[in-house]
């Protein structure tokens, strides 16, 4: 992994394309400080804040590691096309359960009461398994098309065809 030689990372570039394993590095320090910028900038407020923050850096991490293994690894072909392409979709249906789930969820919280001016640990819990979830979905598609390009179906053999 390049961190600060363009010229050389250009030149390894031009001649010859990154493999799916000298690019996997690049986009797991991209999300996980993508992920970690998000929460630094929504200001912390208690302990269960950092600890949000923390295992969000984490799952996405970790996730971006099981989605990558779920399409082959270092042998899986196409994994940043198949990662984003699916992730959109995947995370956009997420999104509408999410609001859904987390109307729901703070609807309860109202009912039974509960303080709601400072993050508290059920809330850390409800987004961490959130997450989870559509890193898990997220895997689960990118692992079926991965299965699919390297299985193809065998032919169909029709009655009088020669073998």
């Amino acid at each position: 992994m390049y961190f600060w030689r363009i010229e050389i990372l250009k030149q390894t570039l031009v001649e010859r394309p990154l493999s799916e394993r000298e690019t996997l590095p690049y986009l797991v320090v991209y999300v996980g400080l993508t992920s970690a910028a998000l929460y630094v900038s929504q200001g912390l407020n208690n302990v269960w804040d950092y600890l949000e923050a923390g295992l969000n850096v984490l799952i996405t991490v970790l996730g971006t590691l099981h989605i990558y293994r779920k399409n082959g690894g270092a042998n899986g072909h196409h994994f940043l096309q198949r990662y984003f392409a699916i992730g959109w979709v995947v995370t956009l249906r997420w999104l509408v359960a999410g609001v859904l789930l987390m109307v729901l969820f703070y609807g309860i919280l109202v009912v039974l009461g509960a303080d709601l001016e400072e993050t508290s640990w059920y809330e850390v819990l409800f987004l961490t398994v959130l997450a989870c979830a559509v890193y898990w979905s997220i895997g689960r598609h990118v692992g079926d098309v991965a299965q699919r390009t390297a299985d193809p179906a065998p032919p169909v053999l029709q009655p009088g065809a020669p073998c």
